[in-house]
């Protein structure tokens, strides 16, 4: 099974959720850490009401495309900031096999990270998989953001 992920257009969001976060810039709210909104559509961020708005556009199953493909339109929230200028962010599907991956660009401290995924196979629609955003210590992935999705 090839590894496939096509991603375009991600976005480092702590500078545009700066005005809506509280106190420090950069903090992200308490009941989003370490979370993932995921969608099948654009996300659209709010500016205000972040955490309900966006929890509205959350999906937990994905539908495929016309291209008879998924695409992951993400935005994560990290359980602290990235202490690396790079991560990853990777789709695992019910035995663990990565059937997207892909390394993103980053910068020391952010906290967020939006952008699309392609996936464009899995040995089991309609079972659970995984999404994760990590960044690598040591050798190993330390996970920043996981969510629980269905490809269906």
């Amino acid at each position: 099974m090839g590894k496939h992920a096509i991603m375009t257009g991600c976005v480092v969001l702590a500078a545009g959720l700066a005005v809506v976060l509280p106190a420090r810039a950069g903090q992200v709210p308490r009941a989003l850490r370490g979370k993932i909104i995921a969608s099948d559509k654009s996300i659209d961020i709010p500016v205000r009401n972040l955490v309900r708005d966006l929890k509205r556009q959350d999906r937990r199953v994905i539908e495929r495309d016309s291209g008879n493909r998924w695409t992951l339109h993400l935005v994560a929230f990290f359980k602290h900031p990235l202490p690396a200028d790079r991560m990853g962010v990777v789709v695992f599907d019910a035995r663990q096999d990565a059937v997207a991956l892909a390394e993103v660009g980053g910068k020391a401290g952010q906290s967020t990270l939006a952008c699309p995924i392609l996936v464009d196979s899995t040995e089991s629609p309609g079972e659970e998989h995984t999404v994760q955003v990590y960044y690598v210590k040591d050798g190993k992935p330390v996970v920043l953001a996981e969510k629980k999705i269905v490809l269906k």
